[in-house]
C-alpha cells in the first residue's frame, strides 16, 4: 500500500525493513525482497496501481525462484543477486512503452548512427568555430557597484546551515556539563573528527545525489564489499596496498556506472536501481568471502586511522584537505553548478544545455567512490572487514545531509551545512554513549533529534 500510494521514497517499507533485525543478513534481504515482491506483483512505482493480492503473488514468485536455486544446488548467497535482477527486469518490463526513456534512447542511438553513416554529425562537419558570436557589452566606467554583503550573497545557505552548528554548540555544552572534560580537551575533539570522517565522506557522495533529487541506497554494501575486497587482497601487507587501493576504487567506479547508466539509459527509478545494486553487492560479498571475510588491514592503513602525529590522528589532516576539496568541488566548479541545476528542475536543465545524463552518471560514480573510501577507512580503523559493516551508515548518510539544511527533493544545500550535520550527529552519539541510558532510549532520543531537525528545516513551500 505504501508503494501503491506513491510514497516509496523514505517510507515505512525501507526504514522498518532495514532496522527490523539485528542481523545484517536478515534485514537487508528482507528490504530487497519486500520491494521486489511488490513490484513483481504489478504495483506501479509512483502509485495509482497495485494492491496486496498482486504483492502476495509476487512474494510466491520470488520464493519459487529461490527454491529452484536451492534444488539446483546453487548457493543461497546468490539469492540476493537473483532478487536484484528480478526487481530490475520487472520494473523495466513494466515501464517499456513507445514513450519510455529506453525507447527514446534506442531511437536516439539509431538516429545518431544514421547521421554518422551519412557524415552529418556535428563532429564530422568542418567549417571551424560554429559557436554563436556574442556581442561585447561595454561597461560604464563611471558606474561603480558596491560589493554585495556576505548575507545577501549566501543568506539562504547560511539560514539552513547555521542551525546544525548552533545545535552542535548546544550538544557540546551539555556534554561538558554532563560528562565534563570536553570543550578544552583536545582528545575529545580529535575523536569527534575521526569518528565524523566516515559520514563526512559519505555526505559528499550521498549529498551530491540528493542535490540532484535522487537517492543512493547501494551505500551499505558498497562499503561492505569494498572493505571485504580490500582486506582480502591486502592480507595485512603494506606492499599490497599499491595495487589493492586502485583496484577497489575502480570497482567502485564500476558500481557507480551501473547505477548511473541504469537510471539514465534505462529510465529506472534511482531507488529501484540502487536497491537492486545493494542486494547484488551483498551476494557478491558473500560469494567472495564465503560467508566469512578473511584478511586484515595493512599496518600503514591501521596507522593512518589510529596513530598520532603531533598529537593528531593522520586521518584528521586528510579530512581538512577533503573538506576544502568538497566545498570547492560543489560550489566553485561547473560540475557542481550542473548538479544544482538538475536538482532545481530536470527539464529546465535539459533545455539549458546541461549534459544531464553525463552529470547524473558522474554523481552516482562519485557516491560509489566515496562509499568505497569509507569501506577502506573502516577496514583500517577496525583492523579487518566484516559482513554488514556498512549497514549502520545508510540512514545517517541521508540524515546528515537533511539536518545540514539540504532539501531532500534536491536543488538546495551546501557541503558546509552537511558537515555541520555530521558533527552534530557524531557529537550527539558520543554524548549518548557516555550516559547510562539504555540503548533503546538512546536510539529514541537520536531519532527524535533527527526528526525535529528535519521538521524545523522543512521548506515552507512544501507546506503550501
Amino acid at each position: 500500500y505504501v508503494v501503491a500510494g506513491g510514497f516509496y521514497g523514505l517510507g515505512g517499507v525501507f526504514i522498518s525493513a532495514q532496522t527490523g533485525s539485528g542481523d545484517p543478513l536478515v534485514g537487508n534481504p528482507l528490504l530487497l525482497s519486500i520491494f521486489a515482491a511488490v513490484v513483481v506483483g504489478g504495483t506501479r512505482l509512483g502509485g495509482g496501481r497495485g494492491g496486496p493480492i498482486g504483492s502476495i503473488f509476487g512474494a510466491y514468485i520470488l520464493m519459487i525462484v529461490v527454491n529452484i536455486l536451492l534444488v539446483l544446488n546453487v548457493s543461497a548467497y546468490y539469492s540476493t543477486i537473483a532478487e536484484g535482477l528480478i526487481l530490475l527486469l520487472a520494473v523495466l518490463a513494466g515501464s517499456i512503452s513507445r514513450g519510455s526513456t529506453l525507447a527514446h534512447q534506442i531511437r536516439g542511438a539509431w538516429t545518431r548512427f544514421g547521421a554518422w553513416r551519412a557524415g552529418t554529425l556535428p563532429s564530422q562537419i568542418g567549417g571551424g568555430d560554429r559557436r554563436l558570436a556574442m556581442t561585447d557589452v561595454a561597461r560604464p566606467e563611471s558606474r561603480t557597484q558596491a560589493m554585495p554583503s556576505l548575507w545577501s550573497r549566501h543568506g539562504e545557505t547560511l539560514r539552513f546551515a547555521l542551525p546544525a552548528y548552533a545545535a552542535l554548540v548546544l550538544v557540546i555544552i551539555v556534554t561538558q556539563v554532563w560528562l565534563g572534560n570536553a570543550i578544552l580537551n583536545w582528545t575529545y575533539w580529535n575523536s569527534i573528527v575521526v569518528l565524523s570522517s566516515f559520514l563526512a565522506i559519505l555526505a559528499l557522495g550521498q549529498g551530491t545525489v540528493i542535490l540532484t533529487g535522487g537517492l543512493d541506497l547501494s551505500v551499505p554494501w558498497t562499503i561492505g564489499f569494498c572493505g571485504i575486497l580490500l582486506a582480502g587482497m591486502v592480507q595485512g601487507s603494506d606492499a599490497a596496498l599499491v595495487y589493492a587501493l586502485p583496484v577497489v576504487l575502480l570497482v567502485a567506479v564500476g558500481i557507480g556506472l551501473v547505477n548511473g547508466l541504469g537510471i539514465v539509459w534505462l529510465g529506472l527509478s534511482p531507488i529501484v536501481v540502487t536497491l537492486a545494486t545493494n542486494g547484488m553487492l551483498q551476494g557478491a560479498a558473500l560469494i567472495y568471502s564465503g560467508g566469512t571475510p578473511a584478511g586484515f588491514s595493512s599496518p600503514l592503513l591501521r596507522w593512518f586511522m589510529t596513530a598520532k602525529v603531533l598529537g593528531i590522528t593522520p586521518v584528521v589532516y586528510f579530512m581538512v584537505v577533503f573538506v576544502i576539496f568538497s566545498v570547492i568541488f560543489l560550489s566553485r566548479t561547473s560540475f557542481g553548478r550542473r548538479v544544482y541545476g538538475i536538482g532545481n528542475g530536470l527539464r529546465v536543465a535539459q533545455l539549458s544545455g546541461i549534459a544531464v545524463g553525463r552529470t547524473l552518471v558522474g554523481v552516482y560514480v562519485l557516491s560509489a567512490v566515496c562509499a568505497a573510501l569509507v569501506g577502506i577507512l573502516l577496514t583500517g580503523f577496525s583492523g579487518q572487514a566484516s559482513l554488514g559493516m556498512g549497514d549502520d551508515y545508510l540512514l545517517p548518510s541521508i540524515a546528515v545531509v537533511v539536518v545540514g539544511g539540504a532539501l531532500i527533493t534536491g536543488g538546495r544545500g551546501h557541503y558546509l551545512g552537511m558537515l555541520g550535520g555530521v558533527l552534530l550527529l557524531t557529537a550527539l552519539q558520543t554524548l549518548l554513549a557516555g550516559t547510562t541510558l539504555p540503548y533503546a532510549t538512546r536510539a529514541i532520543i537520536y531519532g527524535v533529534v533527527v526528526l525535529g531537525a528535519v521538521i524545523a528545516l522543512r521548506d515552507r513551500r512544501e507546506l503550501s
